[in-house]
């Protein structure tokens, strides 16, 4: 009986053992179950935190980095706009050479308002050839009669102080005429300064004359040009100025008095630069009377 009092208190005692053992290892489960979930948690909680951490961390050190660049860049702003402004500053210092260069374009405008320098000489050259002259255009065909006309103008008056004058008779008009003797190379000269080129063929003949008409003949290497008077015109020097529609010729122009009147009309030349006495060359002449 009491073998059985003991066995049943032995079973009793084993079962409550077995009891707290069992609860000892469901204990030592649950808190092996939690030291591993806290375990599991503390590993992954922290690198989920030292993750979130260095992305914050990295965010930080980027907006760090750019609160520490900003200044650069601030920097480099403030460096380059003075270089900006370099620039700036050389636009006035441009200004006056560009203010300057105008006048010496006004001062060399001059130099360029006429295509040949008249002296004295050429001006008192230019006032013989206005009443010695026709009127003519280089563009026209100089004939017989342009010829004509110009050397027995040149010559008729008789002015030059080494004229040579004999006298030749002359049956139509019954008495001896007087006349200028010209060598021919004197007028191939005379004809070179004025018009720059070289005098044609241009040898009439005694015979070929009109009765009652002025000497004017060609004979073994001399004209003879008759003496007779010319018209009592004086040209007084009014102009000089470019030729606007051909900018290698000068425009010269003479006011004309006439028997006391003064200013009865005007003698336009044209002329262009020689490489002569003179200078220049006549390229045409054009005669307007006041009406």
């Amino acid at each position: 009986m009491l073998k059985k009092v003991i066995g049943t208190k032995g079973i009793f005692l084993l079962a409550s053992l077995i009891t707290a053992l069992s609860l000892s290892g469901c204990a030592d489960g649950l808190t092996e179950q939690e030291s591993e979930g806290t375990v599991i948690y503390k590993e992954k909680l922290p690198e989920n935190q030292e993750t979130e951490h260095s992305e914050y961390a990295g965010a930080d050190n980027t907006s760090n980095n750019a609160e520490t660049v900003a200044p650069a860049k601030e920097d480099t702003a403030d460096t380059v706009k003075p270089e900006a402004k370099a620039p700036v500053q050389s636009e006035p210092v441009s200004q006056p050479q560009a203010e300057t260069s105008q006048p010496q374009a006004e001062k060399s405008q001059p130099q360029a308002e006429t295509s040949v320098t008249l002296t004295d000489n050429g001006k008192a050259f230019l006032a013989q050839m206005c009443n010695e002259l026709n009127d003519f255009n280089s563009r026209q065909a100089m004939d017989d009669k342009f010829w004509h006309d110009f050397l027995f103008n040149s010559y008729t008056g008789g002015t030059s102080e080494n004229i040579v004058t004999e006298q030749v008779y002359r049956e139509d008009l019954g008495f001896d005429e007087t006349v200028v003797k010209v060598s021919i190379q004197e007028a191939q000269e005379h004809v070179k300064l004025v018009f720059g080129i070289e005098l044609p063929d241009f040898k009439p003949a005694f015979e070929d004359m009109e009765k009652g008409q002025t000497s004017f003949f060609y004979k073994d290497g001399n004209y003879y040009i008759g003496v007779s008077d010319m018209p009592d015109y004086q040209y007084t020097f009014s102009e000089c100025v470019a030729d606007k529609e051909n900018a290698s010729n000068t425009i010269v122009k003479y006011t004309i008095d006439f028997m006391g009147e003064s200013n009865v009309g005007t003698v336009t030349l044209g002329i262009s630069p020689e490489n002569n006495e003179n200078g220049f060359i006549i390229r045409s002449k054009v005669t307007e009377f006041v009406k």
